[in-house]
């Protein structure tokens, strides 16, 4: 696997030098019209199928100003070759004809009804193949096909047009003039197109097959389908690639040639950026893989903010590489940003305080993901933390969306680190159960709280605590050592069991909501009541300061009054 993953690094290096201008160690010596000539024609004799950078010095030789800028190097390159069998066709080649002064008038190698050679002295100095003389070139080309006789033997050391090949052995009837360019062209771009879709689908589905035996030797714990929907890309860049490679054997027009080239880079740049965009996801995949192996959650909470990261960065990263590729002008396009910051960065406030709100839930985790947390009036479980926004799954299964600024400035409860959860709530008994049985159903209570597995032992109350509307009821108030909600449901359903085993063992009967209802006669209830004795009253209240006296020595809390209460 690893020649095939350097070939392929290979293959995305050479990508932007295939529509760039090769650096050469000298700058070509255009001082005078005849060292240009020399420079421009031992150039592009010396160009070599396996090496093209002499027809970058070639082009430097030539007016290539009213070229699109985007078509300048491929279209360079096809009039360098096509001017030298132009030149060769016309006259013997003789250096000594050309003048070697560095200043003088426009000199004329060759002049036709088609168009003339002219080499001109530029500002800078440098002497030059005028923009006529490069216009010139097709036209000039077309009559030297029909009296020179071109190579037919490829692989030939001295490199030939293609264009011109391919052209001669066409017949005349694909040789008019069509719609922008001539009719063979327009079928060469069919065949190349053609072609290139069959490469794509091609290398799709070897990528498919060498994915797919990757993961089987390297045992990655991904699925299969992730990796093989990303094989995309890799076909669309060698298509665009063997388009690049073949369309300037055509011999387009500048104009065509400019939206054919741009048309190329966009292509092949935009699947290295594709295919760079995708391998985040599978990036991610493995991460979230690894992360499902760790005890902690915290990294479950950074690989989204990784995944999302990397993205824009491969985003960013990609629009100046096609930007770059597309050659436009990076540098002034940053200085417009930089003037324009000030106003982005006031219309970008919100964004920029959501983004440190994520920044702030990195740093002081106040919480991680499946936590149950409340945040202001909001509450549910946290499913995802991004760069803008903070996911919260309600306990209405609805998925809460909240901006990462509330983080800054609200208060956020974690229910989910919480070491125990509490559980308040009264159990009803009715009002005829005996008080020995209250005491012995409370005691028993707090003994199943003691044995409960996942219970606080240190900290529980049950007692007897209201006087319902329609039960004595009794305080229960516990606390469960669990980790998230449906534990702490199981363990609530576990001990309320018991306690209802205990009631029944117990002979105590759990109370419902009830009403008594009394009739009484009408008549009756309207008789004066006849008043009580003094005396009836005294004896009443002594009775029950004895009965109470006797209750406490039996329980053994008796306790001598207070001289406050005696006092009162």
């Amino acid at each position: 696997m690893r020649p095939c993953f350097r070939a392929v690094i290979s293959l995305l290096t050479l990508l932007p030098a295939a529509f760039s201008v090769a650096q050469t160690g000298e700058s070509p010596d255009l001082s005078t019209p005849r060292r240009t000539f020399r420079t421009f024609y031992e150039a592009v004799k010396s160009a070599k199928p396996s090496d093209l950078s002499p027809l970058d010095v070639a082009a430097s030789c030539l007016d290539l100003s009213t070229v699109p800028e985007s078509a300048r190097v491929e279209y360079g390159h096809t009039i360098s070759l096509a001017l030298k069998d132009v030149l060769e066709g016309v006259r013997p080649i003789d250096y000594s004809v050309l003048p070697d002064a560095p200043v003088g008038e426009p000199f004329v190698y060759f002049t036709d009804e088609a168009g003339d050679i002219t080499l001109d002295r530029f500002p800078s100095g440098e002497w030059k193949f005028t923009a006529s003389t490069v216009a010139a070139v097709p036209r000039l080309q077309m009559l030297n096909l029909r009296s020179v006789s071109l190579p037919t033997v490829p692989g030939t050391e001295e490199l030939a047009s293609l264009s011109q090949w391919i052209r001669a052995s066409m017949p005349p009837a694909l040789k008019g003039e069509g719609i922008l360019i001539e009719t063979w062209q327009w079928l060469g771009l069919l065949v190349i197109l053609v072609l290139g879709l069959l490469i794509d689908r091609l290398l799709r589905a070897v990528g498919a097959a060498v994915a797919e035996r990757f993961l089987r030797w390297s045992a990655l714990p991904v699925d299969s389908k992730l990796i093989l929907d990303r094989t995309r890309p890799i076909g669309l860049l060698g298509m665009a690639l063997w388009w690049m490679l073949t369309v300037a054997a055509l011999g387009l027009p500048p104009d065509v040639m400019a939206v054919v080239a741009v048309a190329i880079k966009l292509v092949a740049t935009s699947a290295v950026v594709w295919q760079a965009y995708r391998l985040v996801d599978v990036l991610s995949a493995v991460m979230e893989q690894r992360a499902e192996r760790t005890d902690t959650r915290f990294d479950d909470l950074l690989v989204p903010l990784i995944r999302k990261s990397l993205k824009v960065i491969t985003v960013a990263f990609g629009v100046v590489f096609i930007a770059d590729n597309l050659q436009v002008n990076i540098t002034s396009l940053i200085a417009g940003l930089g003037i324009g910051g000030l106003a982005l960065a006031i219309s970008a406030q919100d964004l920029l305080k959501n983004m440190f709100g994520s920044l702030a839930v990195l740093m002081d985790r106040p919480f991680q993901v499946g936590d149950w947390v409340k945040i202001g009036d909001h509450e549910g479980n946290v499913i995802e933390v991004g760069f803008r926004t903070t996911r919260i799954r309600t306990f209405y299964n609805s998925v809460l969306t909240l901006p990462n600024s509330r983080l800054l400035d609200s208060a956020v409860d974690n229910m989910g680190a919480r070491d125990f959860r509490r559980w308040k709530t009264t159990l009803g008994v009715e009002y005829g159960t005996a008080p020995e049985q209250i005491e012995a159903f409370c005691e028993g209570v707090r003994e199943l709280i003691r044995r409960h597995p996942n219970t606080r032992k240190d900290y529980f109350q049950v007692f007897a605590n209201e006087l319902g509307g329609s039960a004595i009821e009794i305080l229960l108030y516990v606390f469960f050592e669990a980790p998230d909600w449906p534990a702490e449901l199981s363990d609530r359903h576990r001990l309320l069991l018991d306690i209802f085993r205990l009631a029944g063992t117990l002979g105590v009967s759990i109370a419902f909501p009830s009403q008594t209802v009394y009739l009484r006669n009408d008549e009756a209830s309207h008789r004066p009541m006849p008043p009580v004795p003094k005396e009836v009253v005294e004896r009443s209240a002594a009775r029950g300061v004895e009965a109470a006296l006797m209750v406490l020595e039996s329980s053994g809390n008796a306790k001598a009054p207070s001289n406050d209460a005696d006092g009162a």
